[in-house]
């Protein structure tokens, strides 16, 4: 007989049908710059460094890598960009709860002058979660193997992951975890009691209470900073700690033998002989501990020696893995925001104290912590409260705009904001498709049929009988007003008869495109007829393309897809004060901020919000940020105002003031975000000479 071949140790593997066969690479992308946010807590006067004020930037404010940054779009492409960009090995801690429930709410709830609006997820979200659970738990696989193999390579040698995941799919993300960081990495599974009440499933089982955290580091050398706790240890310190010295400290005796023989620590001290393996401590700690009255002396013949524990010493009982004493957030509490999947703080916290330690300040390198499934921003919030810098990454527009307004009510140091650079063209490309295409299928979804040789421009029958003539832009560009003008006086006379109407449908819009359309309209000698219709691609259109591989399978999704009119933002002129001392005083308000289309779905929320927003719009800013003196291509924020959430929210100002050094002329740039994550920006011009 021949001999039996070796087996493979640890050999088993998680396998599903559409498993990815390889990980992602590093992709050149570009992160753009969409805020630099200089968070202001003063918000009567906006106490903002020289620096920023006057417009300049120092090199080392400028450079990203040294910079927290927060970052909208797809984790797949971010941590992609992030590795190209050199930050492979730099992270030293990653926590994620990616969405764990295929029944899960994503929608978000928000009151409004008492009413409660339900912000349902944009379609991007929508059809990502779906996306996530259409094939079931293959599906979920499929989202986060991919990315658990970038977060391991952007994770330094000392670097860990806590992976939050439900019980529902948490052995087979356990697998995935040993697949790619190794059986021996696995540290942990720490099991969070989620529920403190009762489940309404427990006619046919036990409550579902718990979650799992699996803690599994990159290699052998990792980090770890032993956590306890007081909490529940009154009976314990009672009936522990009853000793007291004439000084009035309580402590309470530990043996002080060594539980294993150690022939080294056989030495005698002061007459006493050692236990038989040997003292639990050095000659030399034995010393100091005496000197620190840690020492114990027998009242008796043939007592041995003891040690103090001292109460005021004390650190608490060492935690283990089950983590019970840190509460979901009540409907009471601060920093309940209202966000499905919000985590506590003190469990982010726990996690990072117990692989970085106390604090950051002061260390020559400062760790990085990142959260690519951010969701409200609780890692971040708390890696900044403890000085460690960070990297948060949300596809959800609403998820960061509540990390960003949570920071900025923090206090946070100046961080970025940032989006996929031409983040259209990178998912359309990614797909296989071209440009061109795009623009022809988003054309025929709006309804439009296509002009000859024109493949921006398609014509369509409106539902009021009028002939629009329809232009689509381009993904890897914004449109401008000037592009919009000359469209217009265009649709004028093309075809011969013209069009009494122009829809633009842009993926994105200039920054300060508002204010210079009207600029433009107002001051051309010829007047446009031409109604100018403006609509914004909603970013998520090519994730339903990805469904229609065939001609005839775009025409079904022409109804599922809103192309939502832009926001209409006005600006007032600058109320310029007196100067004094070389220093002017400048206010800017906003006049006007509209939202014609309102994505809500229910109907009846849909009008209460209408009727509270008329005459009253501040209700609908959910946040807005002055640049005093915009660069044109950087926005600085340099004072905010924001409405909160949950108990702590208001109506915003919507005026800002400042002081500007006189002699100079300014170009002051204000950005709006509504309460469903619409952005919309304009600037004004005042001259101080």
């Amino acid at each position: 007989m021949g001999r039996d071949k070796p087996r493979k140790k640890d050999s088993a593997r998680l396998v599903w049908d559409s498993k990815p066969r390889r990980a992602p690479n590093p992709r050149d992308i570009e992160f753009q710059t969409a805020e630099i946010v200089i968070p202001n807590p003063q918000r009567d006067s906006a106490q903002i460094p020289f620096s920023f004020r006057e417009g300049r930037l120092g090199e080392g404010e400028l450079d990203k890598t040294k910079m927290n940054r927060l970052i909208w779009g797809d984790n797949l492409l971010a941590m992609q960009a992030l590795l190209a960009q050199g930050y492979e090995g730099k992270i030293d801690l990653i926590y994620i709860d990616p969405p764990f429930d295929s029944k899960a709410d994503y929608s978000y709830r928000l009151s409004i002058e008492g009413e409660e609006i339900t912000k349902e997820p944009s379609i991007i979200e929508r059809l990502a979660y779906k996306d996530t659970w259409e094939g079931g738990t293959d599906s979920y696989l499929d989202m986060l193997y991919p990315r658990l193999h970038l977060m391991k390579r952007l994770l330094s040698p000392k670097g860990s992951i806590f992976v939050h995941i439900g019980p529902g799919v948490s052995s087979y993300v356990k697998n995935i975890l040993d697949e790619i960081f190794g059986k021996d990495r696995f540290l942990n599974e720490i099991v969070w009691q989620r529920r403190l009440g009762q489940t309404q499933s427990q006619r046919k089982r036990f409550g579902t209470v718990t979650d799992s955290i699996f803690w599994f580091s990159k290699t052998e050398d990792y980090t770890f900073c032993p956590q306890f706790t007081k909490e529940g240890a009154e009976e314990y310190v009672q009936e522990r700690y009853v000793r007291v010295t004439p000084d009035g400290r309580r402590y309470k005796l530990d043996n002080l033998g060594n539980p294993g023989y150690r022939p080294t620590l056989r030495y005698t001290y002061k007459g006493f002989p050692p236990p038989k393996k040997g003292w639990a401590v050095s000659l030399e700690t034995m010393e100091r501990m005496d000197r620190e009255g840690r020492i114990e002396y027998p009242t008796k013949p043939g007592g041995k020696l003891m040690r103090r524990q001292f109460l005021d010493q004390w650190l608490g009982k060492p935690i283990q893995s089950l983590w019970d004493d840190i509460p979901p957030i009540n409907s009471q509490a601060n920093e309940r925001l209202g966000f499905e999947t919000q985590k506590p703080e003190a469990l982010v916290e726990r996690v990072i104290l117990a692989t970085l330690g106390e604090s950051a300040p002061g260390r020559e390198s400062i760790p990085i912590v990142a959260d690519f499934f951010c969701g409200s921003g609780t890692t971040m919030a708390v890696a900044e409260r403890l000085g460690y810098r960070w990297i948060g990454s949300d596809l959800g527009k609403v998820c960061v705009q509540l990390a960003r307004i949570r920071l900025v009510q923090k206090d946070a140091k100046p961080f970025l904001c940032e989006n996929i650079g031409n983040y259209q063209r990178e998912m359309i490309y990614l797909g296989g498709a071209r440009i061109h295409e795009m623009m022809a299928i988003v054309l025929k979804l709006y309804g439009a049929t296509l002009r000859k040789g024109t493949p921006e421009l398609g014509t369509r029958k409106a539902p009021d009988d009028i002939i629009e003539l329809v232009y689509v832009g381009y993904p890897d560009r914004p449109t401008t007003a000037k592009k919009v003008e000359e469209l217009a006086r265009t649709a004028e006379k093309l075809d011969g008869t013209g069009y009494k109407r122009l829809v633009v449908l842009a993926w994105d819009y200039d920054y300060n495109f508002s204010t210079e359309l009207e600029k433009r309209l107002k001051s051309s000698s010829q007047k446009i007829k031409a109604k100018i219709e403006l609509r914004t691609i909603p970013p998520e259109i090519y994730e339903y393309l990805k469904k229609a591989k065939e001609e005839d399978e775009i025409e079904p999704l022409r109804g599922k897809i809103r192309f939502y009119e832009k926001p209409y933002l006005k600006l007032d002129r600058p109320e310029v004060g007196k100067s004094q001392n070389g220093q002017v005083p400048v206010k800017i308000k906003i006049r006007r901020y509209v939202i014609f289309d309102i994505p809500v779905e229910k109907e009846e929320e849909k009008e209460k919000l209408r009727q509270i927003a008329k005459g009253n719009f501040p209700v609908l800013i959910d946040y807005w940020a002055v640049d005093w003196n915009y660069d044109g291509l950087t926005f600085k924020s340099q004072w905010q105002d924001f409405r909160g959430h949950g108990r702590q929210a208001k109506i915003v100002k919507t005026q800002a003031e400042t002081e500007l050094t006189a002699g100079k002329t300014y170009a002051i740039a204000v950005r709006v975000v509504d309460i469903f994550g619409n952005d919309a920006a304009g600037t004004v011009e005042v001259d101080l000479r």
